[in-house]
C-alpha cells in the first residue's frame, strides 16, 4: 500500500514537473517570437517586457496552470478508476474461484444454461456423468436435437421463474440410468433471469431398489393373503374337526354313562371309568387347541389390563374346585400393563393352573404372583414350590404336546406353556421358565412398557 501511495505521488510531481516545464518553453517562445517582431534582443525582451507583453504572458501561463491542475486532477480520477477496476476485477475472480469450488465440491452434476440453451458452465461432476460440452447448446449435445425439448425443465424454468424438479431415464456416459433433475433460475441484480441452474443426481441405484423392495412387498401382501386364506381355512378345519370330534365323545361319554349304571363288578366299573376320564381328557385336549388356534389368530385389543385382579379371579377359580387342598396364594396387588385383557388371562389361567397342579403333592404348598425388575426390565413371574424340573429340560418347556419327566401322574393337555408362549409373543415379550426337580419353579415373563 505504502509503495503504491509513492508511486502515485512520483506519477504526479512527474506530470506537474513536465507541465511547467512545457510553460516554462512556451514563455520563451513568446519572448522569441516578439523579439523577432519588434527587431529588439531576445534578452532585453525577456527581462524587461512591456506592461501588455507581460500580462498576456502572464495571463496565458496561469491558464496553462490551470489546465495543468485539472490534467493533473483527471490524471489522479483515472488512476483511481483504474485501481477501483483492478480491486473489483480481482474481487470478481476469487469470488468465480471460491463458486467453483463449492460448485465442483457439491456431490450433485450442475451446470449452468442461458436462454438460448448454451451450456455456460460444468463442474466435474457434470462432465462425468454427461460429458463435456461446454459453449454447445443443450438438446443439440445431450439429445441430438435440432430444437428445444418439448417438456425442457431448463426452459419452463427461465419462463415462470420458479424450480422444477423431474426423474427421467437418460443415457449418461456410464450407460442408461436414472437422473434427478432441480431448475432454478439465475437472476440478475434487477431480479430478470439471464441463466438456468441444473442440478443432477444419479438416482440409478434407489430407483432399482425402490421397484426391487415395491415388487418384494406385492410378494409378500400376496403371501400374506395366501396366509391369510390358509389361515382361516385351517380354523374352519380346527373348528369344524372339534365339532365332529367333540360328538363322537359325547356319543362315548353317553355310552359310558349307560355302563356305569349296569357294571356287575369293581373290575368292569375300572375299566367304565377309564373311558369317562379319557373322554374328560381329549374334551380337555380339544379345548386346548382351539384356545392355541384363538391366541394365534385373535386380533389384539390393546388396553390398561390389571392382572392382579385377574390373578386374583384365577386363585379363587382354582380354590373353589378344589376346597379340601389348602394351598396358601400370594398375589401382589396393584400389578397393571397394557395388553390383550383376554389372552393375558389366558396367559395368567395356564401358569397359575400349572402351579396349582404340580403343588398338588407338596405338603404346604405356596404359589406366589409378582413382579420384579431385572437388567433395566420389569419381570411378571408365578413361582411355585412343587415338583419343579430339571434345567436340561428348559428346551421343551415351551414346544406343544412335550411332557417333562416329573409330569407323569399329573393331568395336562401339554400345550399350555405353548399357549402361553404364544401370548406372550404376540404382545412383543418374552417368557422363560427356571425350575429344580422337587424345589418348585418360576416362570417369568415380560412385556413392552
Amino acid at each position: 500500500m505504502t509503495a503504491r501511495i509513492f508511486a502515485q505521488k512520483s506519477k504526479e510531481a512527474r506530470i506537474i514537473a513536465v507541465g511547467l516545464a512545457v510553460m516554462a518553453a512556451s514563455w520563451f517562445a513568446d519572448t522569441l517570437l516578439d523579439a523577432g517582431v519588434r527587431n529588439k534582443a531576445f534578452l532585453h525582451e525577456l527581462l524587461h517586457p512591456s506592461g501588455n507583453d507581460f500580462a498576456m504572458r502572464c495571463l496565458y501561463f496561469g491558464a496553462q496552470f490551470l489546465f495543468l491542475l485539472y490534467l493533473a486532477k483527471i490524471m489522479k480520477s483515472f488512476q483511481l478508476q483504474g485501481e477501483l477496476l483492478e480491486e473489483a476485477l480481482l474481487s470478481a475472480k476469487n469470488e468465480k474461484a471460491r463458486s467453483d469450488a463449492i460448485l465442483q465440491a457439491v456431490g450433485d452434476a450442475i451446470s449452468i444454461q442461458d436462454p438460448d440453451y448454451r451450456i455456460l458452465y460444468q463442474n466435474e461432476a457434470h462432465k462425468e456423468l454427461l460429458g463435456s460440452h461446454e459453449g454447445d447448446i443443450c438438446y443439440e449435445a445431450y439429445q441430438q436435437r435440432t430444437t428445444p425439448c418439448p417438456s425442457c425443465h431448463i426452459a419452463s424454468c427461465m419462463k415462470d421463474g420458479l424450480t422444477h424438479k423431474c426423474e427421467l431415464s437418460r443415457k449418461t456416459l456410464h450407460g442408461q440410468g436414472y437422473l434427478e433433475m432441480i431448475c432454478t433460475p439465475l437472476r440478475d441484480g434487477h431480479g430478470k433471469v439471464v441463466a438456468g441452474i441444473e442440478a443432477v443426481r444419479d438416482v440409478t441405484e434407489r430407483v432399482r431398489a425402490e421397484r426391487e423392495i415395491k415388487r418384494m412387498n406385492e410378494e409378500l401382501e400376496q403371501h400374506a393373503r395366501e396366509l391369510a386364506s390358509a389361515n382361516r381355512d385351517l380354523e374352519a378345519f380346527n373348528y369344524s374337526l372339534s365339532h365332529d370330534l367333540r360328538t363322537y365323545i359325547t356319543r362315548i361319554s353317553t355310552a359310558q354313562q349307560i355302563l356305569a349304571e349296569s357294571c356287575p363288578d369293581a373290575e368292569s366299573r375300572f375299566l367304565v371309568q377309564s373311558v369317562a376320564e379319557s373322554c374328560r381328557g381329549m374334551d380337555e385336549l380339544i379345548e386346548a387347541m382351539l384356545t392355541l388356534s384363538q391366541v394365534s389368530h385373535k386380533e389384539l385389543e390393546l388396553g390398561e389390563v390389571d392382572l392382579s385382579a385377574i390373578a386374583l379371579e384365577t386363585a379363587l377359580h382354582l380354590q373353589q374346585h378344589a376346597p379340601e387342598r389348602q394351598a396358601r396364594i400370594d398375589i401382589e396387588p396393584g400389578i397393571t400393563v397394557r395388553g390383550d385383557r383376554q389372552l393375558l388371562k389366558i396367559c395368567l389361567e395356564n401358569l397359575l393352573g400349572n402351579a396349582w397342579k404340580y403343588t398338588g403333592g407338596v405338603r404346604e404348598p405356596a404359589i406366589v404372583f409378582g413382579v420384579r425388575e431385572e437388567e433395566g426390565k420389569r419381570l411378571y413371574y408365578v413361582r411355585d414350590n412343587g415338583a419343579g424340573f430339571s434345567m436340561e429340560e428348559a428346551g421343551q418347556l415351551f414346544k406343544p404336546f412335550k411332557r417333562l419327566q416329573n409330569s407323569r401322574g399329573i393331568q395336562g393337555s401339554g400345550v399350555g406353556l405353548a399357549t402361553v408362549q404364544r401370548v406372550i409373543q404376540r404382545h412383543g415379550g418374552e417368557v422363560k421358565g427356571e425350575g429344580k426337580p422337587g424345589e418348585g419353579a418360576v416362570f417369568s415373563f415380560s412385556l413392552p412398557e
